[in-house]
């Protein structure tokens, strides 16, 4: 049984550092914030059903891809830069904060629905356990 849940979560690291990592570098390419945080907030939130007792951990693997690809990527030429942006350290700690929040918050309503399914249908989680 204990295999098992090391390999779901080594499952779940993976595709939350693959999603991250792709969010984080659509949305170099991208203006719409908006867009981005939904981006993070349903990925963490799905990653937070499928992994219940590691939401602490989806959403910083999910959400460290924003700000640093949004830092690095122009530095090295991999994205366009925008006229008049200047993206400095501090301004990828501000993105870091939200992005961070966005995804703690959707990673951990993903669990409390699991939660909430479980105590609600005790046999419904059975399954998963």
């Amino acid at each position: 049984m204990q295999t098992k849940n090391q390999f779901a979560t080594i499952v779940l690291t993976l595709l939350a550092l693959a999603g991250g990592a792709w969010i984080g570098y659509a949305d170099s390419r991208s203006d719409d914030v908006f867009i981005t945080l939904g981006l993070l907030m349903s990925f963490s939130f799905a990653l937070g059903v499928a992994g219940p007792r590691r939401a602490w951990l989806w959403a910083p693997l999910v959400g460290i891809w924003v700000p640093v690809l949004d830092f690095a990527l122009p530095r090295l030429d991999l994205a366009p830069r925008r006229a008049g942006e200047n993206f400095g350290i501090l301004s990828a700690l501000a993105v870091a904060g939200l992005v961070m929040a966005v995804c703690f918050a959707g990673a951990y309503l993903g669990a409390m629905l699991t939660w909430m399914i479980r105590h609600a249908w005790p046999g419904a989680g059975e399954a998963h356990r």
